[in-house]
């Protein structure tokens, strides 16, 4: 393995572990409900200001991340974190672009994890479940504000990559299904 290929493995291997799932975004059909479970999303805590998010500092995490261009538009953590960021500040049209522009990354970097390495590899699986969490996040954003639908294709595409969050993302698409039931 070269230096460059260990590298890319320690940053897979980080990525893996440093996802934190926080409950965040209530849909607003089913938060008037008594008992309404939130959705849930993911924030990469090592990075990007993801502790401030996960303590419920949005507006610390949003200046910290894009101030000063200190933000990279090409780093997933900071795309990620905002999408989640944006999300609990109700800013949605910040929040879609963060969370579009955070699958856009994860798909370029699972394509080229790809066409490089087996697909057993610990870099394919950290780009994958990158990617699923990213699908995910911006599934539960279209969720609360109404396109159904289209968060069902993104939870859906999410669990497809059998990732370790595989899991919560199938919550989220139970409790889409309970939103669109109809009332008995």
């Amino acid at each position: 393995m070269n230096r460059s290929d260990e590298m890319k493995f320690k940053r897979g291997i980080a990525a893996l572990g440093a996802l934190l799932v926080v409950a965040t975004i209530s849909s607003p059909a089913s938060a008037k409900e008594p008992g309404a479970t939130p959705f849930t999303m993911a924030v990469v805590v090592d990075d990007a200001y993801g502790r401030a998010i996960v303590s419920g500092k949005f507006d610390k995490a949003i200046q910290r991340i894009t101030a000063g261009g200190h933000r990279s538009p090409d780093r997933f953590s900071h795309q990620n974190n905002l999408c989640v960021a944006y999300a609990k500040t109700k800013e949605t049209e910040k929040a879609r672009a963060a969370c579009d522009a955070a699958i856009a990354l994860a798909k370029t970097r699972e394509s080229r994890a790809t066409e490089k390495n087996s697909e057993r590899s610990l870099i394919v699986r950290a780009s994958r479940s990158d990617l699923a969490v990213a699908l995910s996040n911006r599934g539960v954003l279209l969720a609360a504000t109404g396109d159904k639908e289209l968060a069902r294709d993104d939870f859906v595409a999410a669990i497809n990559f059998q990732t370790d969050f595989t899991k919560t993302v199938a919550a989220n698409l139970i409790r889409l299904d309970k939103m669109q039931a109809p009332d008995a």
